[in-house]
């Protein structure tokens, strides 16, 4: 785990879920110039994957557990994608 979000907009893991699922979509992840592939695991996590990274976002009772493991080209850009992701995350859930 790389980030851990509170729920602050959201009471429970399906309402966060939820909220998650309208903003982590494909044409956001394509913001950075990436296509991924992404796995809504009701309500339990969302995996988006692509080439040279993948993202998952776990959902518990009170909070959003953030994964991101990029490759070796990609790993200086990780403090900003964790930071883009937290952010999204704080105003949605």
């Amino acid at each position: 785990m790389d980030l851990k979000v509170s729920y602050n907009h959201t009471s429970n893991q399906t309402e966060a879920y939820k909220a998650a699922c309208e903003q982590i979509t494909p044409d956001y992840i394509a913001k950075w110039n990436m296509k991924a592939d992404i796995s809504y695991n009701e309500p339990k996590s969302i995996v988006a994957e692509g080439k040279g990274f993948t993202l998952t976002l776990n959902f518990t009772d009170s909070a959003v557990e953030v994964a991101c493991k990029l490759s070796l080209m990609l790993k200086p850009f990780k403090g900003k994608v964790l930071d883009t992701v937290e952010n999204k995350l704080k105003k949605h859930v």
